[in-house]
This record gives structure tokens, C-alpha cells and sequence, in this order.
């Protein structure tokens, strides 16, 4: 995103030597609007602690007040945001208003869903309106739970739609210290699953006195102040993403209530560039970038050369799932530790445990899992292989062998995303207490590799048919002189 918006140092100190006195002239600043919207004739008082008991964003009123103001340089692009409370909106009319952003309301509590969330999302990309999805944040409610609320009524974040948005107004009665750190929870859920940095939405008041001004100026400020232009902006933040100036607007399409508006800081091309897709390149793994489709922003875990090599249990590449206490640790097997769990004859797998592989080269590979006594008790152990779009099982009796115990033979694609899984419902029942063992897995190159370089097989120069002494057949003699030994190794050693 660019922020076209600073205050030079002279304008600061000369602000601050004024000694600003904010007091009653809060300038209108307000949360999010609600009781514009009709939620005053529901029952809910207007903004403000003293009405709810410290749920809006403080007005503080009679109190004297510093703040500096910061103003827009340049272009800004009108937005609005919207809830239930704007009832049924014409979306094409809104469009014809000149609106080039909405943010939906997805819910504003737990048990609060917006009804017209999905209705609302649709329409305003079916007028050609940019559209970004937000949820009224309630710290003293689960974060996981409101997070997952979002993310699934959200559904894939799709290149071209706005950042989420995270409407931080309410304190729950909490201490400023706990709301700073479940909201930056929700935001680093909501981000890893959507890979985009979402927007935080706030009052200056609110922000310094409740949140005491907790540093998120690496997140986008959306300020909430009632000032056509010049908003005051929390520390520590210096500039504003979007500006909501009014929470009282009249537009066409609207009929059932006023609107909240806003200004981007920022023009038109600003506002499609922050709702770009990915950049790859640009050294960060976002969105729908994968190992696959980025190599540069999103390393994988590990690569496996040409000629093989072995993820370990305590590697990056290895994952477990279901409940994590019945996955245990042992320091033993491969590289002193290993991982285990009881089998079970279910019809559904309760934990599993999977390694994650990407090939610098496709080729077809020996895999072998490593399998110490003794923890290694399943003869029905089911190794799902996942391998150039297939998925092959393979079922290995881990009692028989303490050490390499054989898998099988696959062709691998180069690339990610291929796997071997494990799963705990092997068939034997958790009343014999069976252990199943996740260690080490080895991959050991079958085919003669290609050249890296060249695409060719080593020491195939495209015009020699025999070995050469030296440059690029040496190299290849080199490489096949390397996966030979492998091969004669693994065929006479024992299996310990």
C-alpha cells in the first residue's frame, strides 16, 4: 500500500508548542456509527463509554487534550461501509455515487452474524465496487472463534478484493495491555490464513486511553474522526490509510438509513495496487504464492536434490495432526528423537503425521521409513504416498526391521506439492496399546538424474555418445559414478 500522507518535524513541534486543547471540540469523532445506522431505536445508546459502559470509542469529552492533526497531500477515493442496519442496498446506484471501496460487516460479536453479509459481498462486486470484509472486534469474547467466524464466512481471499479489516471499539472491560494482545492474535490468524496484512479501525481516543496507545504501526490505520479533512491520528501511528469522516451520509441506493464514509488516502490506482494480487518477487510468501508458483518468496521447507536425501521427524517438513496429546516424543531412532502414537481401528484417523516433500528434479525414488525398536509395534502400517499426482498406499510392518524398513518405489514430479502420510487407523485396536512410529523417512534417486543445467541426462552433451574426460562430462561421469555407489550401498547393507 502507499501512503501518500507525513507531517514534516517543524509542523509537529509547532502543534505541540500550541499545546492543542482537544477538551469538549472532539470534533466529532466517533466509533463505527452504530446508532446512525438505527441501532439507538433498538435499543442500543449512541457512542460512547459513559452509554455502554466502556464498549465505544471514548469521546472524553471536558477532558484537555493534545492531538496533531494529519491531512492528505494528495488524491483521496470515496468509500463507504456498511452493515445490516443499511438494510436492502441498490448496489448500481450506489456505484453510480461515485463509491469506489465498501467494507461488509461479516458480524460484530460471536452470536451477532450479519445476515446481510453475503448479499452485500456480492453485490457490490457485481456493481464494479471494491470490496473489503470487516468484523466489530470483542475482546473478552474467544479470538480463535471470531477469527474462524471471519475466515468463514470470507471464504479464499481472493486477488482484487481489499484487505480484512478489524473494527477495534469495544474493551470488554478489559485492561488496555489484554485488548492490544488479542487483537494482534486476531490479526496474525486472519493474516497467515489470508496472507494479507489486514487494517485496523479505531479513534484517537479510544486508541490512547483504552488501548494506552499499543504500537500495531505495522498494520494500516483506518481513523474514526468526524472531520472532513484533517483527522487526529494515535501514537504511535503518523499517517492514516482511510479516513471515516461521517456516519451520517445520505446516499442513492440507501434508503433505510444513513452511511458511513470514507476517504483512501490515496487514488484510485493507490487503492487497486492494495488490492493487487501477489507480487512475486517482492520477498514475501503471500496469498496464493506457493513453493510452485514462487520459489523466490516462499522457500520450501526443505529441497531434495537430485539424488535424494532424508527429512527427519524434527524437521520443518514433517507436520502432525489431530489432538497433540496423544503424539508423543521419544529421544531415540533417527537423529535421537522420534515421534509416536496408539493405533486405532476406527473408520477415521483421530492423528497422523505427514512429511512434506519438494523434488529438484522428478525422477522416480526408493523412499524408506526408519522404524526403531522398541516403539516401531504396527505390522499395518498404511504409508500414503502422494507422488506426481498420485496417491499410492503402502502398507509396512514396522516390527520386522530395526532401522531402514522399505516403502516402496515412486515416481515423484519435481516440485511441491507431493507428501508421504501416516495415519493411527491402521486396523489395530487401541485396546493392544500398539505403538505407531513417525521418524525419519529417506528418499534415494532409482534413474540416472538430469543435468541441472543443461536438461539433458549427465554426460549427454548432445554430440558425443561416449564418456568424456573432462568439462561437462565429467561432471556427469561424476554424478553417475555417486548414484551408483548409492545403489550398490543400499543393496548389500543391513538393515540396523
Amino acid at each position: 500500500m502507499r501512503f501518500v500522507n507525513s507531517i514534516p518535524l517543524w509542523a509537529m513541534l509547532a502543534l505541540a508548542s500550541c499545546g492543542l486543547e482537544m477538551g469538549s471540540s472532539f470534533r466529532g469523532e466517533t466509533s463505527r456509527g452504530e446508532a446512525s445506522r438505527g441501532e439507538a431505536s433498538r435499543g442500543e445508546a449512541s457512542r460512547g463509554e459513559a452509554s455502554e459502559g466502556g464498549g465505544n470509542l471514548d469521546v472524553n469529552v471536558g477532558k484537555a487534550q493534545s492531538a496533531i492533526e494529519v491531512c492528505s497531500t494528495g488524491p483521496t477515493t470515496f468509500g463507504i461501509d456498511v452493515s445490516r442496519y443499511q438494510g436492502d442496498i441498490d448496489w448500481n446506484l450506489v456505484a453510480g455515487a461515485d463509491v469506489k471501496f465498501a467494507y461488509i460487516q461479516i458480524s460484530r460479536a460471536i452470536d451477532d452474524i450479519d445476515p446481510n453479509f453475503e448479499v452485500n459481498w456480492a453485490g457490490a462486486s457485481s456493481a464494479g465496487i471494491l470490496r473489503g470484509a470487516y468484523q466489530r472486534f470483542q475482546p473478552d469474547q474467544d479470538v480463535q472463534a471470531q477469527a474462524n467466524i471471519f475466515l468463514d464466512k470470507l471464504g479464499p481471499f481472493e486477488a482484487g478484493d481489499l484487505p480484512p479489516m478489524l473494527d477495534v471499539e469495544d474493551s470488554g472491560g478489559l485492561p488496555g495491555a489484554t485488548i492490544a494482545q488479542r487483537t494482534r492474535e486476531w490479526l496474525e490468524i486472519v493474516e497467515a490464513a489470508t496472507g494479507v496484512r489486514p487494517i485496523i479501525y479505531t479513534g484517537f481516543y479510544f486508541w490512547r486511553d483504552t488501548v494506552n496507545s499499543a504500537d500495531f504501526t505495522d498494520y494500516p490505520l483506518w481513523i474514526a474522526h468526524y472531520t472532513k479533512d484533517c483527522p487526529n491520528i494515535p501514537e504511535p501511528w503518523t499517517d492514516w490509510a482511510i479516513h471515516q469522516y461521517s456516519a451520517s451520509a445520505v446516499l442513492p441506493g440507501i434508503t433505510v438509513n444513513t452511511v458511513d464514509v470514507n476517504h483512501f488516502n490515496g487514488t484510485a490506482r493507490d487503492l487497486l495496487a492494495l488490492a493487487g494480487a501477489p507480487e512475486c518477487g517482492d520477498g514475501v510468501c503471500t496469498g496464493t504464492e506457493t513453493s510452485d508458483r514462487c520459489l523466490e518468496d516462499c522457500p520450501p521447507c526443505q529441497r531434495i536434490g537430485s539424488l535424494g536425501d532424508t527429512l527427519d521427524d524434527k524437521g520443518a517438513c514433517f507436520d502432525v495432526g489431530g489432538d497433540p496429546q496423544y503424539m508423543r516424543t521419544e529421544d531415540v531412532g533417527h537423529e535421537g528423537q522420534l515421534t509416536w502414537t496408539h493405533t486405532t481401528d476406527a473408520e477415521q484417523a483421530s492423528n497422523f503425521g505427514q512429511w512434506n516433500l519438494f523434488f529438484d528434479q522428478a525422477g522416480i525414488y526408493f523412499v524408506e521409513a526408519f522404524t526403531a525398536a522398541p516403539h516401531a509395534m504396527s505390522k499395518q502400517a498404511a504409508y500414503q504416498v502422494l507422488h506426481g499426482g498420485e496417491d499410492t498406499a503402502s502398507v509396512v510392518n514396522q516390527s520386522a526391521i530395526d532401522g531402514w524398513s522399505p516403502v516402496g518405489e515412486f515416481s515423484f514430479a519435481a516440485g511441491g506439492g507431493q507428501a508421504i502420510r501416516l495415519d493411527d487407523n491402521t486396523g489395530e485396536s487401541n485396546e493392544q496399546d500398539t505403538k505407531l512410529v513417525f521418524d525419519a523417512i529417506r528418499l534415494t534417486r532409482l534413474d540416472p538424474p538430469m543435468d541441472a543445467d543443461a536438461g539433458v541426462e549427465p554426460g549427454d552433451d548432445g554430440d558425443n555418445d561416449g564418456c568424456q574426460a573432462g568439462g561437462t562430462g565429467s561432471s556427469g561421469a561424476g554424478a553417475l559414478l555417486v548414484f551408483a555407489l548409492l545403489l550398490a550401498t543400499r543393496r548389500r547393507r543391513e538393515f540396523r
